[in-house]
């Protein structure tokens, strides 16, 4: 896993998971793998979201696929709900980045005028 702020962040996160089921302490490597392993899972997780949205004819995943996906993987949901009720959550002890970090990425967006000059007339005359 890369050592940038979402890894570290999700290692984090496991360290408080594994403190909220009773483990006491553990190994960095270990935990590093353990945070590997989640993210490899999360990551196979929205693929299969996505691929049972396509082939619904969506662009986009919703519940839908999100309950596929479970079943096909055999979640148990009913563990899952006991998890949650049983595990209090933590709040992350570090801040979540600013805005000032995501105006560094690159802007996608573009505006009304420039729609209106790149959509076609209705008359077909191109202007």
């Amino acid at each position: 896993m890369e050592s940038n702020y979402p890894s570290h962040m999700l290692e984090v996160s496991v360290a408080q998971m594994c403190l909220a089921v009773g483990w006491s302490k553990t190994k960095p490597s270990a935990l590093t793998y353990l945070a590997a392993l989640l993210e490899r899972y999360l990551r196979k997780i929205g693929q299969l979201c996505m691929g049972s949205a396509e082939l619904n004819n969506r662009t986009a995943a919703n519940l839908d696929d999100l309950a596929f996906v479970f079943a096909y993987l055999r979640i148990d949901m009913e563990q899952l709900e006991e998890y949650c009720r049983d595990v209090t959550p933590t709040p992350l002890p570090y801040p979540v980045p600013n805005s000032g970090h995501l105006s560094r990425l690159p802007s996608f967006s573009v505006s009304r005028n420039e729609l209106k000059r790149k959509r076609p007339s209705a008359a077909g005359n191109g202007e």
